[in-house]
Order: C-alpha cells, then sequence, then structure tokens
C-alpha cells in the first residue's frame, strides 16, 4: 500500500541567491526548482526569506525575530545562503589585509554556526541545505589559484559546521569553477547556474 506523501514546509533563508537575483523567471530560481521538486500536494508550501545584500549576521537577526523564529519548528526543509556578501563587502571596501580577511572568516563561521544551532534548536527534524561557495568572477582576475585555495577552504569550513548540526553543505564549487557562462553578472547565477544549483539540491 503506497504511503501518503509527506505534507512539505519549505523555508529558505539567505541573501540575493535565495531571492533568485539572475533568474530568467520568479518561478525558474533554484529556490523554486527545489520546491518544485519536494512538492507533494497542495497543502506544500513554500516561504522564501531571501534578501539581497543580506549579511549573516542580518540573517542572524532576522531568524530571531518572534514572529520569524515561532513559524521555523513548522520547516520540514529548510535552506540557507550566506557569507556572500560579508565577502563582497570586504571587497567593496577596498582596505583587504589578511587580518581583515581572516577576521571575516572567523565572523562568517561564528555567525553560519550561531544559525545553524538556532534552526536545529527549532527544528531539530528539518532537513537542513547549507548553501557553499563558488568563485566570483572578479576573484580569477585577482589570482585563480589563490581563489580556488581560499573559496574551498570555506566551504571545508561550513562542512565542519554542517556535520555538527546535521545538515548538508551543498557545494557549488567544481559545477562553477571557469564556467562563465552561468553568470548573470559577476556575482550572480544567470539561470543556467540556478538550474545548476537546483540540480545539486535535488540529487
Amino acid at each position: 500500500m503506497k504511503e501518503q506523501p509527506t505534507t512539505v514546509s519549505y523555508f529558505a533563508f539567505g541573501d540575493s541567491l535565495t531571492q533568485g537575483v539572475g533568474a530568467a523567471r520568479p518561478d525558474q530560481h533554484w529556490v523554486s526548482q527545489y520546491f518544485s521538486h519536494l512538492r507533494c500536494s497542495d497543502q506544500c508550501t513554500l516561504r522564501n526569506f531571501g534578501v539581497s545584500g543580506m549579511t549573516s549576521s542580518e540573517l542572524f537577526t532576522l531568524i530571531n525575530i518572534p514572529s520569524i523564529a515561532r513559524l521555523i519548528p513548522n520547516a520540514t526543509h529548510i535552506s540557507i545562503s550566506t557569507g556572500g556578501c560579508d565577502f563582497i563587502q570586504l571587497y567593496e571596501s577596498g582596505s583587504i589585509t589578511l587580518k581583515i580577511l581572516f577576521q571575516t572568516i572567523r565572523k562568517v563561521h561564528s555567525q553560519v554556526d550561531q544559525i545553524l544551532a538556532f534552526i536545529r534548536s527549532h527544528a531539530p527534524q528539518a532537513i537542513v541545505h547549507l548553501l557553499g561557495f563558488y568563485i566570483p568572477v572578479p576573484a580569477y582576475e585577482l589570482g585563480e589559484k589563490q581563489a580556488s585555495w581560499f573559496v574551498q577552504s570555506l566551504n571545508k569550513n561550513y562542512e565542519k559546521v554542517c556535520r555538527q548540526y546535521q545538515a548538508r553543505l551543498v557545494n557549488p564549487f567544481d559545477r562553477f569553477y571557469r564556467r562563465f557562462d552561468y553568470f548573470y553578472d559577476e556575482v550572480h547565477p544567470n539561470q543556467a547556474g540556478h538550474d545548476e544549483i537546483a540540480k545539486l539540491f535535488i540529487h
């Protein structure tokens, strides 16, 4: 006898990647594609909390808003994209030093740890995915070898945090490596890029 499908309540938290910047249409970015894959009935719901430009500390503040925190226990699936805007802000400040760079890395790691801890405490049974990093276009010009090492180090840090909180890291590094045709602009994926991220979430 076939089991009745479980109702899915998918919460997407994050920055412009979660919001869907670069996708051809709102129903075609990776969050929507992943939800379409999960959806099993008309009772399934998607809540997209993606905000362009949101840093990891701002995301932690967002999930602590009482009206949002109260909803999190209802989630069966949660995705998170965060950290990229922290490094974009650092890059745009024009004052990158190794000291400041490593301070930012530690800050992002700490914030992501707090985000996952908060989510796990509120939704212990939810399936949680954390989106990792790919190399943005400008980083290739600054030095491909260094950029590869840096981004892969960030993903390894994310993977460690994911293991601690029983979350899954979705790592787009290999899919996006030197695939400039996947970019809408210097940072965001185009529709083809969103399709690739969706495949990583689904498979």
